[in-house]
């Protein structure tokens, strides 16, 4: 007995295979569209960024981090030894007041003595004073001449170092140890020998410890009127 023919399968199978092909088509034209929309969406994206501090922050955290060591290497002075102590110390140390002081006027055949009064707190072992004056009015008296009526008895004063015409030079040096401050002596003495006005100018003076280191002083008085008569 034969089967019954069913000649409506061949073309259910046609469709079945043309449906299959035509989602197989489509498939592969999809498929290099959506890569290429793909790679121009990332393309076009803009990379993530990693967190970053604004700008100048690093150098604000370095700050606040290191503040002490910082801090530390702009005031800590490089040690440099002895020297650079010693600087130190002089430009710390105060300097010496040097007072002169002298009467307005003498009568002519009289003497008068200029003074100077030293305060500091230095160990002072030697001070020279240098002294300008006119010599045809005014004549410096020497160790032998001096007037001691008019000085306290023991008191120490200047000793003449050297002169010329209008220029003496005195020095005063310690005994033992360093000269004491505050100190009040007869810098130098004068005689009147014609009358008329001058002035007696201090034009350099010297301040020296042991070793001979030149000593910071500053001075008043420097320059006196003196009227003769």
């Amino acid at each position: 007995m034969s089967r019954p023919s069913k000649p409506w399968l061949l073309p259910v199978a046609c469709i079945v295979m043309g449906v299959v092909w035509a989602l197989w088509l489509a498939s592969q034209q999809e498929s290099p569209a959506y890569e290429k929309e793909a790679t121009i969406k990332a393309a076009s994206e803009p990379a993530p960024s990693l967190p970053s501090t604004p700008q100048g922050r690093p150098s604000e955290q370095s700050d606040k981090d290191s503040t002490g060591s910082r801090s530390a290497s702009r005031v800590a002075p490089v040690s440099s030894g002895a020297p650079a102590a010693e600087k130190v110390q002089s430009s710390t140390e105060r300097p010496l007041q040097v007072v002169f002081q002298a009467p307005p006027g003498a009568r002519v055949g009289e003497n008068f003595d200029v003074r100077v009064t030293i305060v500091g707190t230095q160990a002072v072992a030697r001070i020279v004073v240098e002294v300008a004056y006119d010599p045809s009015l005014l004549k410096v008296r020497t160790l032998e001449e001096i007037d001691y009526a008019m000085r306290a008895v023991g008191e120490r004063a200047f000793s003449i170092s050297q002169s010329s015409e209008g220029q003496v030079e005195l020095v005063l040096r310690r005994r033992e140890g360093a000269l004491a401050l505050p100190l009040s002596a007869p810098l130098v003495q004068f005689e009147a020998i014609a009358a008329g006005s001058t002035d007696v100018r201090i034009s350099s003076v010297g301040a020296y410890d042991s070793t001979d280191r030149s000593l910071p002083w500053s001075a008043i008085g420097r320059e006196s009127r003196i009227i003769a008569q």
